[in-house]
């Protein structure tokens, strides 16, 4: 009982943590993408009134970072890049299409 119950709490604070824990040197947020356009929007406006908890709720479901993941740029328009991120390199089975800041995007 006493381990599962610290295993719910490492699990809570491991999604409390936001997404845009930026280091001291850098405004940059980590790279992150959404689901749908509104949910990257939904994450953003969380992250500018500091509400972590709406960062936390957005990072469990609709939105992860995409540091070290495998995928393609499909389309940019208005400073928001569509990309196709890939469960395993080149399985397009197993890819689905995200959204994301341009400056967010590694650059090719």
């Amino acid at each position: 009982m006493i381990k599962q119950t610290l295993a719910v709490l490492a699990v809570s604070a491991a999604l409390a943590t936001p997404v845009f824990a930026a280091s001291p040197s850098t405004a940059m947020p980590q790279p992150v993408a959404c689901q749908t356009k509104r949910e990257l929007f939904e994450l953003l406006n969380a992250e500018d009134r500091h509400d972590t908890k709406e960062e936390a709720r957005l990072t469990a479901g609709a939105c992860q970072p995409i540091a070290g993941l495998h995928y393609e740029v499909v389309s940019d328009e208005n400073g928001i890049t569509t990309i196709r991120i890939f469960a395993h390199e080149g399985d397009w089975a197993s890819s689905h299409l995200a959204f994301t800041l341009d400056e967010m995007v590694a650059a090719n």
